[in-house]
């Protein structure tokens, strides 16, 4: 199953709640709230101008225990922000990796985990990729529960596809 998955920017941009749903009713499968420098009060006030209706399709990066107040979906973790089991249920969870070994101890444990940066990031400048995309498919390490990120478009979904990701994150790509 190949998904197609949003992230906000760090930064906030006029209208980008809206901008958000527009995305979600339009392609984007899963949407990543990635805030880290809003303290839990203006996150909730950020997290309570969506619609309820779409809120299963959000995934909160920050102040996770917000997930289960405001019904999103999803909880995402990286390697300072651990994964607690027993708080968030039956919540979709994924993880943030940046090199194969990484990936692999941890892909099993989550719904799906990102991989990046794949191409030179479109969002951070100088974020180069470290990965040889021949080197991944051969390698079959790649499967649906690994998220290609860093630098992707549309135009390079099919790529990916044959390498074996399940699926893109979209960041500088959207917003840029």
């Amino acid at each position: 199953m190949w998904r197609v998955i949003g992230i906000t920017p760090e930064k906030g941009i006029k209208d980008e709640q809206k901008r958000i749903v527009e995305l979600l009713n339009n392609g984007i499968d899963i949407f990543h709230i990635r805030k880290p420098s809003l303290s839990p009060e203006y996150l909730r006030y950020y997290l309570d101008e969506f619609p309820l209706e779409i809120r299963n399709k959000l995934t909160i990066h920050y102040h996770q225990e917000l997930a289960l107040e405001f019904g999103l979906g999803g909880v995402h973790f990286n390697i300072t922000s651990p994964y607690i089991k027993p708080i968030y249920g039956n919540l979709r969870k994924s993880f943030s990796c940046h090199n194969l070994k990484e990936m692999l101890e941890t892909r099993d444990r989550f719904d799906y985990v990102f991989l990046s940066p794949i191409y030179n990031s479109i969002s951070k400048q100088g974020y180069k990729s470290n990965f040889n995309l021949k080197d991944l498919k051969e390698s079959s390490l790649i499967n649906e529960k690994t998220i290609a990120l860093g630098g992707i478009t549309e135009d390079k979904f099919e790529e990916l596809k044959s390498i074996g990701f399940g699926g893109a994150a979209l960041l500088g790509s959207l917003w840029k």
